[in-house]
């Protein structure tokens, strides 16, 4: 986990906005689904409990990219103003 804070981190201290850095989380749970679609397709490479992990890990990466869209969505939406 230390490797996530630090990259977070330098993002931070780059001026990286918070839109961006939903966006390439967003682009890095499609990476995972990817890679999960391309392990679970191979039908005699994965079986029995490796192939249930494969589908639980990829259930849990559509989840962090329909979050991760949703972040995406609020982040870039139209910005109210406040009244001044």
């Amino acid at each position: 986990m230390d490797r996530y804070r630090n990259i977070a981190a330098a993002a931070k201290s780059e001026g990286h906005d918070a839109a961006s850095i939903a966006a390439g989380l967003q682009d890095d749970f499609m990476g995972l689904i990817a890679i999960f679609d391309r392990h679970l397709a191979r039908p005699i490479a994965v079986q029995g409990q490796a192939r249930t992990a494969l589908f639980e890990a990829k259930s849990a990466a559509q989840r962090g990219l329909e979050l991760s869209q949703r972040l995406v969505g609020l982040l870039q939406g139209p910005r109210l103003s406040r009244p001044g």
